[in-house]
């Protein structure tokens, strides 16, 4: 296959604006509210944002919040041309709105919170109310109180990529593709372990973002593949294309959950240099399952990764993806997103499950799983405690805000 690299295309955009064809427009919504355009942020003082390549992870942290800014921006420059036709065209399991903290939870879902096996009187500490931002729609029967950083996530799931919505965010755009050249000139080599970590993390989420502005949003994993294929930046002198830097460079396994990548990634083998074999990462990290998006729903949310603190955030990643994602059924069964049910695949049996998932949640949270855990096998409900939730592929990115520096 051919490897095509998107500078050019984003060369093209921030001095032309280029309208995407039909295929290519993305739907987007944002989970916070705001009736004013995203505020870019600066590059530190001092620091031009021409001479970053020096600074291969902080140049890396800029791309992707270059890159949150654009989506943000395109996203918010949507929201005054959008019809009532799409709105209906939206699905039923779809947050309703925008630019709102959408909950989807109704008075309706109450009526579903039935069962005898568990006290919800003396257990309203884990319902879920009105106004609690829940990102995976897993609280339509029980939910959990404290979603930990994912609380504050800001949520694109439509956004129409046009000359109007690109000329919206020209300014950022520009300074991506000034960030994106200087790309040629770092050596990852040199890196240390956890710089290398957290370079290539944040430069992947950049990756797939960026594509996606440039190819549009691919209908099936098939294509996905396809694009990461083709999808790549020139890092110190060598082409990476993103499949390379998910499977080659962090070394992550094949994806369980989702089978056809895998089979890909099984037929088609994956190919790179000597002198960039030397760019990777040492070992195998797991955790950074909790740090890549593909902007899908089931996705994680993206954040921004330091070489300082990167075995630290990729703890608090997962720790905030299982308060997130997992839920209640009104059973009092463990509900439990594909992705995660995966991950820990060879490592925890089902059997173990959920009592493995309450060590990652608040105390009360977690005395709640194990009270279910309990009445289950005491009324002979199954020996499984969890179900499993489908990985959902439809296009949708949350951004978690930047941590604040101590």
């Amino acid at each position: 296959m051919v490897q095509i690299l998107i500078y050019d295309i984003l060369h093209q955009y921030a001095d032309d604006s280029v309208v995407l064809s039909h295929e290519k427009k993305i739907s987007t919504k944002t989970g916070f509210k705001s009736s004013q355009p995203v505020e870019f942020r600066k590059v530190p003082t001092g620091m031009s944002s021409k001479g970053l390549w020096n600074n291969p992870n902080q140049l890396s942290e800029e791309m992707v919040r270059c890159m949150k800014n654009i989506f943000m921006s395109l996203a918010d420059s949507a929201l005054p041309a959008k019809s009532s036709a799409l709105e209906s065209q939206c699905s039923t399991l779809s947050p309703r709105g925008h630019l709102s903290n959408s909950s989807w939870w109704s008075s309706s879902d109450c009526s579903m919170i039935q069962s005898p096996q568990i006290d919800m009187q003396n257990n309203s500490g884990v319902l879920a109310s009105e106004n609690v931002f829940d990102p995976y729609r897993v609280r339509g029967k029980l939910s959990w109180a404290d979603i930990g950083n994912y609380g504050l996530a800001m949520e694109v799931s439509w956004m129409s990529v046009g000359k109007q919505q690109l000329e919206y965010a020209s300014g950022a755009l520009k300074t991506f593709r000034t960030l994106v050249e200087q790309l040629a000139k770092v050596n990852p080599v040199h890196l240390s372990s956890n710089e290398k970590l957290a370079f290539w993390i944040n430069l992947y989420n950049a990756l797939i973002m960026h594509a996606y502005l440039a190819y549009g949003v691919p209908r099936n994993d098939l294509k996905l593949f396809s694009l990461m294929q083709k999808a790549a930046y020139t890092v110190g002198g060598h082409s990476y294309n993103a499949a390379a830097i998910e499977y080659m460079i962090l070394k992550m396994k094949p994806p369980l959950h989702r089978p056809q990548i895998a089979l890909l990634l099984a037929l088609q083998k994956l190919k790179v240099t000597e002198e960039q074999r030397k760019c990777a990462i040492d070992e195998y990290e797991p955790l950074v399952a909790f740090a890549l998006s593909c902007g899908m729903y089931s996705s994680p949310a993206i954040s921004i990764y330091t070489a300082k603190n990167v075995r630290e955030e990729l703890q608090e990643a997962q720790r905030d993806f299982i308060r997130a994602s997992v839920g209640f059924s009104s059973k009092g069964k463990l509900l439990v997103p594909k992705m995660l049910h995966c991950f820990c695949k060879g490592s925890v049996d089902d059997a173990n499950l959920a009592v493995w998932i309450s060590h990652y949640l608040p105390p009360l949270q977690a005395a709640f799983v194990e009270q279910c855990i309990s009445q289950r096998r005491q009324s002979f409900l199954g020996s499984r405690n969890c179900g499993i939730l489908p990985f959902d592929s439809r296009f949708r990115y949350l951004f978690l805000p930047d941590k604040i520096p101590h």
